[in-house]
């Protein structure tokens, strides 16, 4: 593996106002700018981003890029001023699944699924971890020492962890947890779960954090893989069904131990392509009312051969969790596609208990695979959610490329002073392109007075 860094320049950004009056006096949606800029003709999928806890201007954010003769690679860029400009700073070769996050100290760390070449001649899937402890402008790599051959979707959580699992010929497969105990400078030991609701279990992995108690938490979608639930057939066998459910791991002891914390059950997940995306999970870290309150979002095919964006909390560290509400606007009298798909959701809790989702939302493509992307804010713990807005000021729109979800995740970031921080793919230019947008939400956080 080859790690490329390059000086850290001041680099020109395209900016394109959104309309103002569609976010009303819910939001203010700042332009969009271009974070993939210094390679403006590289195609750019699967985005992921991070936060400064302490500092509200440094983000940093996240892609695989494909190449010529499909080679693909993980891009890191960061950005020093809230967002208005940004750099590329790290390329990882031949990889795939690209994570990142920023923790204490404005450390930033980059994770990988990178190919290696194995001495008994194969090439495997393995994990690597980058270190940056100026903020992404420089990075080194962590020391993975424990094994990791054959992991898929890894994440990083901010000092402390990367996890993802590892698929067998033979059931089960496992999922995979990696602690670190020097603030992600090594990672020394692995935990191995092989617990499974499916005989045949098939897992889609999402994020973990960390709450201010220290304790971990990661949300693992697991599907049984002997429903191809949403296939591309119309009959029956194919129609929406409980297929999957979503679990939540927890280690309270500082990754000695790891062990299941609940679990949401009779999610319908989506195997067609273009909805396919990976459930995200969020904590609320602020002194409001809902501190500590988990969030979990993902896209689900309930809804008569559509996909919505599903919300859950849990109030008691992912023991119990609160009956699934849809985010996203039901819209069946939409003239342009009243069977639209919204998917790719990302979730994120502002220092004042805000909650965000952003998401990939098809409603104004009659052709059910262009998307714009819009964003939902709630007030009050997720017991209700403003109106959305769109935040992208230009759609993507179909085209020749077989990767019609743009990838397995989107990025969405809330800073220190508050403002959230969408990160997506669309490809206004003629280019899938990495893009962001500043989105602040009027109002304070309130908690509902019950009936």
């Amino acid at each position: 593996m080859v790690q490329e860094t390059m000086r850290l320049t001041a680099l020109l950004t395209i900016a394109v106002l959104c309309p103002a009056q569609e976010a009303g006096r819910n939001y203010r949606v700042g332009p969009n700018m271009r974070i993939s800029a210094a390679q403006p003709s590289v195609r750019h999928y699967e985005a992921y981003a991070g936060a400064d806890p302490n500092d509200a201007r440094h983000l940093i954010a996240c892609a695989l890029v494909v190449r010529a003769q499909d080679r693909i690679d993980n891009v890191f860029y960061m950005s020093a001023d809230r967002g208005k400009t940004w750099s590329h700073t790290l390329t990882v070769d031949h990889a795939v699944d690209p994570s990142c996050a920023i923790g204490s100290h404005g450390v930033a760390f980059a994770g990988n699924i990178h190919d290696q070449l194995f001495p008994d001649g194969k090439t495997d899937s393995v994990l690597t971890v980058y270190r940056s402890a100026d903020g992404g402008r420089t990075w080194q790599p962590s020391a993975v020492a424990a094994e990791s051959r054959g992991i898929d979707r890894a994440y990083v959580t901010p000092d402390s962890y990367a996890h993802g699992y590892r698929a067998t010929r033979q059931p089960p497969a496992v999922i995979l947890f990696y602690p670190s105990r020097d603030q992600g400078r090594s990672f020394d030991r692995v935990l191995v779960s092989g617990a499974a609701v499916f005989s045949k279990p098939w897992f889609f992995p999402g994020n973990g954090v960390v709450d201010d108690d220290g304790n971990f938490f990661a949300l693992i979608a697991e599907l049984d893989d002997t429903k191809r639930n949403m296939s591309y057939r119309t009959d029956a066998a194919s129609a929406p069904s409980a297929d999957a459910v979503l679990n939540i791991y927890v280690s309270r002891d500082a990754g000695q131990t790891l062990k299941p914390a609940g679990r949401i059950p009779g999610v319908c997940y989506d195997w067609r392509v273009p909805q396919l995306s990976l459930p995200v999970l969020a904590v609320d870290r602020s002194r409001g009312p809902f501190r500590g309150r988990l969030y979990a979002v993902w896209p689900d095919a309930r809804f008569d051969r559509r996909t919505e964006i599903l919300m859950s909390f849990s109030s008691d560290r992912g023991r119990t969790w609160s009956a699934p509400r849809a985010v996203s606007e039901d819209r069946q009298d939409d003239a342009a596609n009243r069977h639209a798909n919204q998917f790719m959701p990302a979730v994120a809790v502002n220092r004042d208990g805000v909650v965000g989702i952003a998401w990939y939302d098809r409603h104004d493509h009659a052709d059910n695979l262009g998307y714009w992307v819009r964003f939902a804010a709630s007030p009050d713990g997720g017991e209700s959610w403003l109106p959305s807005t769109r935040v992208s000021s230009s759609p993507h729109m179909d085209s020749a490329d077989t990767r019609k979800n743009s990838g397995d995740t989107a990025g969405l970031a809330a800073d220190a002073g508050g403002r959230f921080h969408p990160v997506w793919i669309d490809n206004r230019t003629g280019t899938p392109q990495m893009w962001t947008a500043t989105v602040r939400v009027r109002g304070k956080v309130r908690r509902r007075q019950r009936q």
